[in-house]
Parts: C-alpha cells; structure tokens; sequence
C-alpha cells in the first residue's frame, strides 16, 4: 500500500469525518440523555405505535425507543451515508475531477491504489464508528440507560462491517463506471432496499427472506441484546469480499479516465 496515496486520502477525510463524529457525539448523547429523562413517558408513547413503525425504529432493545432510533436510525444513517458516499468517489471521484493521471502516473500498481484508498475509507470508517461507541458507553454511563458495555461494543462492530459492506459495493460500482454518482445511487438504493427489507418482511411473516438483507446481518442477531454474532459478521465480511474482488478486477482492467 503506497503512504503516500494512503496518507493524502487521510488527510482529505479528516475534516469529513470529523464532522461525522460531531454529530454522532451530539445526536447519541442528546438522544440518550432525553431516553432516560422521559423513559417512562416514551414507553407509554410507543406502545401505541403501529407494528410497521416500531419495525423501523427497532424499539425491541434494552433502553427501548431512543435507543432503537440511535442504533438503527441516526448511527446507521450517518455511518452507511458515509460509507457509501467515500466509496463511491475512492476512485471514480478521481477519474471525474481529472486526477487520475497524477496517481497512475506514480510507481506503484494499479492494485496499491486502490488498495490504499480501500484502507483510507475503512481507517475512516473506523474513527467514525469510534467516536460513536465512545459517546454511546459514555452516555450509558452517565445516563443508566441499561446496555452493556459488551453490548454496545457488539453494535458497533456489526454497525462498522454493515457500513464498509456497502462502501465496498459503492467502490465496487465505481470502478467498473468510473462515474461516482452512479455509484453512489446504486449502493445507497440497495442499502435502503435492504433496511426496508429487514424491517417489513418479518411483519408479513417472511422473516427467512429477510437473511437475503445485508442490514439483517446487522440488525437481525440483535447485537445490543445477543452480543457479537460471529456468523453474521462472517456474511457481512463475505459480502464486503465480493464487491472488493470485483473492484480490484474492474480497476485493474478497465481504461481509466482523468
């Protein structure tokens, strides 16, 4: 992996995810704290949701209703947006703004640029998904919301190889394309496919179709209750492989632009 390409990818992040981590900070900790002040109240609020919107939140974990909207809404939807938005301009971004040439122009492979922008977006990812556990045990702490420390750990795994399984596609998708609005719009569709997936079949009894979800490999084995599934982990890494085989593959091949 060339520093150099790893390093300038960075330290473009940086301020991203900073931001990123900010607001996961603010949200988690705001979310959390309103949880456990008005606990009861919300309870008695969410009970009286339909099934359909309970699904979609995810209320069924310890801590109840804010805490199902911080773990399958805010952090899902900062992370996986972010995810899908860095893999999709890894490479065909370069290609769109004509920077390309410069990077291939370099003595390294094809496959060591692609290989440090693929370690860039995951190092981001990492710090992101971070920052999120930190605010999310801290608060716990402070707050008594009544997750475990394992528990929130367990999250936040799944949640990190969820979100790289679709930057993974984004990137996959921007390789064969070179273009990084396609390849976002086709990661970010199947990434809302597959959350709505999860959430309604097993409200029509289909839960054995929502295993074809990638977000049930996260939001299916209940982390925050169950701790880490190792062979969900197993499916959302065997996915991620996919798209990086099929990204390394197009990139090598393909006649690049810019």
């Amino acid at each position: 992996m060339s520093t150099d390409i790893l390093g300038k990818d960075l330290r473009d992040r940086r301020m991203p995810v900073l931001w990123l981590g900010a607001v996961l900070i603010v949200l988690t900790v705001f979310a959390l704290a309103i949880g456990s002040t008005l606990a009861s109240t919300i309870a008695d609020l969410t009970d009286s949701f339909p099934a359909a919107l309970n699904a979609f939140i995810g209320a069924d974990v310890p801590g109840g209703y804010v805490v199902g909207e911080v773990f399958n809404l805010i952090a899902p939807l900062a992370l996986v947006g972010y995810a899908v938005a860095g893999g999709a301009r890894a490479t065909a971004g370069e290609e769109e703004e004509g920077t390309m040439a410069v990077l291939v122009a370099q003595p390294v492979t094809r496959a060591h640029i692609l290989a440090s922008k693929l370690g860039g977006l995951l190092l981001a990812l990492t710090a992101a998904t971070v920052l999120f556990w930190a605010s999310a045990a801290a608060s716990d702490a402070l707050f008594g919301i009544g997750l475990t420390q394992s528990a929130i750990v367990a999250a936040c795994l799944h949640l990190l190889m969820l979100a790289f399984a679709f930057g993974a596609l984004a990137l996959a998708v921007g390789a064969i394309t070179g273009r990084p609005s396609v390849a976002a719009a086709v990661a970010g569709s199947v990434a809302a496919l597959s959350y709505i997936t999860n959430a309604m079949l097993p409200l029509a009894d289909l839960d054995g179709w929502a295993r074809l979800s990638p977000w049930h490999y996260y939001a299916g084995g209940e982390p925050l209750v169950n701790g880490l599934d190792p062979g969900y982990l197993l499916v959302l890494t065997a996915l991620t492989a996919i798209s990086l085989v099929v990204a390394f593959l197009a990139f090598e091949h393909r006649d690049l632009k810019g």
